[in-house]
């Protein structure tokens, strides 16, 4: 029998909201797209780096390639999750468009908002090991 891992929730959850702002900024920083225009299976699409010769943008070449390697790292872990999964995280962290509630989310996925609140957290876990930010009690 496989034992659990004894996760530590609040380091957890901190540390993959901490990626999303991260991921957050680093948009709005180099991807001419919006998060807020994402297709009806919720895949995040990976972002090609394009130089830029805009004179106000003092971002140097190894800054956006960076911040750009960091956007296609989160995309490829978030599209890794069931579709439930990405539409929780992308509902309550991404768009910044439209402010749902949890009543909401929970609604729109046919969950009991008690059940929203445990599929949530599972998630979030779930979201974690695929970023490799997951954090133990020790």
């Amino acid at each position: 029998m496989v034992q659990p891992i004894n996760i530590s929730w609040s380091k957890t959850k901190r540390n993959v909201e901490q990626i999303i702002s991260k991921y957050i900024y680093y948009c709005l920083s180099v991807d001419n797209g919006s998060t807020s225009n994402i297709k009806d299976n919720f895949i995040l699409e990976k972002l090609e780096y394009t130089p830029i010769t805009n004179a106000y943008i003092t971002l140097n070449s190894e800054t956006r390639k960076a911040r750009i390697e960091f956007i296609n790292y989160f995309r490829f872990s978030f599209n890794k999750l069931t579709t439930d999964e990405r539409k929780i995280i992308y509902w309550t962290y991404l768009d910044k468009e439209n402010n749902y509630d949890d009543r909401y989310i929970a609604n729109n996925l046919g969950f009991s908002l008690g059940y929203y609140y445990i599929k949530k957290k599972e998630t979030l876990i779930r979201f974690s090991y695929s970023l490799g930010v997951e954090e133990t009690q020790k």
